[in-house]
């Protein structure tokens, strides 16, 4: 038994954790975990579970409050540079002097971790952060239509193309699919980005916010993403979204796509795809120099500094069982995407039904962040209007990605960034 578990009596004395939760997919496993660390030490929880666009509200009211209304505030990637740098969560270590994110613990791009002298990520940095849910971009194909073709994962962007275009049998199959509308456009890109050698920002990790994303590199990353939305997609990429992606893989008329690991669970689902078995996952291609990437979307907690220090150790005392290995095997049994990376050698390993772990582990291991930085949520509104522009071919590439960076520019020396002006293509 845990040692977090092994002590029911001091638990029960504790005050209830007071926790803010998404009304997401992953809700149900991580309400089991709350359930079972709940039976055997006695501590009380209040989940206040909220729709995804409540929580970024709830969150600020609570942190900003004279005292907080939650003891552990489950934390979007996108919103984590914002809490982090707003002073407005306890460091770990305050709590615990003797914390630290195991071994085999996923930080998904160092997120765990803040430099508030470079306003970065930085594994150097304060430790605020402890992962409550994996999601990261994985490569998505149907392993028969592969065998019937004789084809091989493929290792490249080029040889992705390559066997879209062998697969590719319209309206019956589709050779490969992302997601291209506004809202998500951005997230299915920057694996592209990443992998071809480009970048959003210049050393966002030595607090350089330097747009780079209009490059040569960042060209050629659109051009792929685009051309194989062109000529072996589904014919409608600029609106693609979610939902239809995952209904074209689930109903097999997709060969192959890129999608969050989370969707692995209704496309497992015989009640909703009739591809269950043969849907398979793997590390998304490398880019013309080797170069892997994919892309963090994943929740952190945090603990606020406004709440009793009692609270805090509370919360931390779970958080570090949550953290657990044989935790995380639960987590996943129960539906969730786990956050470590070494469950290969557990009892999941021999069980089809998790053989996504395999490929999220590798993913999860080169993903990064994308917008890094408290104006975040602003810069993806303007880099996703652009790419959606390319996208359908209202304008050039080069005009996408030059118009993009002028506008990141505007909005980060505005905010007081010292910045060298983006190259214009």
């Amino acid at each position: 038994m845990s040692a977090y578990l092994a002590a029911p009596a001091f638990a029960q004395d504790a005050p209830p954790i007071r926790i803010l939760i998404s009304q997401s997919p992953w809700l149900n496993s991580f309400v089991s975990l709350v359930d079972q660390y709940q039976k055997v030490t006695g501590t009380k929880f209040q989940l206040n579970v909220t729709p995804f666009g409540g929580m970024v509200d709830k969150m600020r009211n609570s942190v900003r409050a004279q005292q907080g209304s939650y003891d552990i505030i489950n934390i979007n990637s996108q919103g984590l540079a914002e809490m982090y740098a707003g002073g407005f969560l306890r460091p770990l270590k305050e709590i615990d002097s003797s914390f630290a994110l195991p071994e085999g613990v996923l930080d998904f791009g160092n997120s765990a971790n803040w430099n508030a002298k470079t306003n970065s990520f930085d594994p150097q940095g304060e430790l605020y952060g402890v992962p409550t849910n994996g999601n990261v971009l994985v490569l998505y194909y149907r392993s028969d239509l592969y065998k019937q073709a004789g084809l091989k994962v493929p290792q490249t962007w080029d040889e992705l193309l390559a066997n879209a275009k062998a697969l590719h049998n319209p309206p019956k199959v589709y050779g490969f699919i992302s997601r291209g509308t506004r809202e998500s456009i951005l997230f299915d890109f920057s694996p592209f980005l990443f992998s071809h050698g480009g970048s959003f920002f210049a050393k966002p990790e030595n607090g350089d916010y330097s747009v780079t994303l209009n490059s040569p590199h960042g060209l050629r990353a659109l051009e792929t993403f685009i051309k194989l939305n062109k000529e072996v997609g589904a014919g409608n990429a600029g609106a693609m979204d979610q939902a239809e992606l995952i209904q074209l893989l689930s109903t097999g008329k997709a060969a192959q796509g890129i999608a969050v690991i989370a969707a692995v669970a209704d496309l497992q689902d015989p009640n909703k795809s009739i591809v269950t078995q043969t849907i398979e996952t793997a590390l998304l291609p490398a880019g013309p120099d080797g170069q892997r990437a994919s892309v963090a979307g994943h929740w952190m907690a945090g603990i606020p500094k406004n709440v009793p220090e009692a609270n805090q150790k509370a919360a931390l005392n779970f958080l570090k069982w949550f953290l657990e290995k044989d935790t995380q095997v639960g987590y996943t049994e129960a539906g969730g995407i786990p956050i470590r990376k070494d469950l290969g050698d557990t009892k999941l390993a021999g069980d089809p039904a998790y053989r996504f772990i395999k490929a999220f582990s590798e993913n999860a291991d080169v993903a990064k962040m994308n917008t890094p930085l408290k104006e975040g949520v602003r810069l993806k509104e303007v880099i996703s209007l652009y790419l959606n522009r390319a996208l359908i071919g209202e304008i050039p590439p080069k005009d996408a990605l030059n118009g993009a960076a002028t506008e990141m520019n505007q909005i980060l020396t505005a905010a007081g960034y010292k910045l060298t002006p983006p190259k214009m293509l």
